[in-house]
């Protein structure tokens, strides 16, 4: 009995010290970061990003507008401003419902084969020998 109270207070004390050494970890990295704060250069990797991306221009299929969109338009699919896609994108959502799941439908030729059930043949054991009657 004092050997299991001792193992728990021995336990305690060291979770308490865990603890504490968190605490003051937490405070030297809070310390470090507000040090770095005003040193630090405003270009981000998004921002970089974006230097880059080759804008494209195309005219919207709901307004009518010209636009520059971040691809390369295929011609195959309708093309739209920032304003119309994302007004599109509201309508679709408020269709849709927040608890509902839009249904995905595979056709026909995409459709996974369905396995057929295989029976299952019991194994064949050596026959129990019967009991001649005389």
């Amino acid at each position: 009995m004092k050997q299991t109270l001792k193992n728990e207070i021995d336990m305690l004390g060291l979770i308490n010290k865990i603890q504490a050494q968190i605490i003051e970890l937490d405070r030297k990295i809070d310390t470090l970061i507000n040090r770095s704060l005003p040193q630090a250069k405003p270009s981000s990797p998004a921002v970089v990003r974006n230097k880059e991306r080759v804008m494209h221009q195309a005219i919207c299929a709901d307004c009518q507008k010209e636009c520059a969109i971040p691809f390369k338009p295929s011609g195959d699919r309708p093309v739209y401003c920032q304003d119309c896609f994302s007004r599109r994108k509201v309508i679709a959502l408020s269709k849709i419902g927040m608890d509902e799941k839009p249904k995905i439908s595979i056709p026909e030729t995409q459709a996974p084969a369905k396995k057929k059930a295989v029976a299952v043949k019991k194994p064949i054991g050596k026959k129990k020998p019967t009991p001649k009657k005389k």
